[in-house]
């Protein structure tokens, strides 16, 4: 049913959890998968004045990002998955649904923190744009509770 997956990372362990459910799918489906990691300048530098240090600290988090996409598409390529991806710099949300464009995807998989109420209102929710702007589906995948994890794992 799904023959493209795109996948968005962040290093966070819902963006994991996400990567893992989207391998499972991809397995099943016999997928391709498709992944992006986005730096977000503003979110980096905020009201700073440009400088070399801040430009620095972007281009870190930039490898960062291309080393993720690179982890996850050769973890996708030892469970037999076709994969490929790409670091952006730019708006998450936006950044992501440009990216499935082009990728021509017909599923998002993501990872949402899940936050409610002033959290969510200050650090807005980059899944629920893409929710609300997607012309594909989007699988929102959120992290269990320590707690869950641990009784998950103990009933195994």
């Amino acid at each position: 049913m799904f023959k493209r997956i795109a996948v968005a990372l962040d290093d966070s362990d819902c963006s994991r959890e996400a990567f893992a459910v989207a391998l499972d799918l991809a397995k099943t489906e016999g997928s391709e998968i498709g992944l992006c990691s986005v730096v977000d300048p503003i979110v980096v530098s905020g009201s700073a004045a440009p400088s070399p240090e801040m430009d620095l600290v972007i281009r870190d988090m930039e490898l960062a990002g291309q080393r993720l996409v690179r982890q996850g598409v050769e973890q996708a390529h030892a469970a037999g998955i076709v994969a490929s991806g790409q670091a952006r710099r730019g708006v998450p949300a936006f950044e992501i649904l440009r990216y499935v464009t082009s990728f021509d995807a017909d599923l998002i998989v993501m990872g949402t923190h899940g936050r409610r109420g002033l959290p969510h209102f200050l650090l807005g929710s980059v899944a629920e744009v893409v929710l609300r702007e997607s012309s594909v589906p989007v699988l929102a995948v959120r992290t269990r509770p320590a707690a869950s994890k641990r009784a998950l794992h103990r009933d195994l």
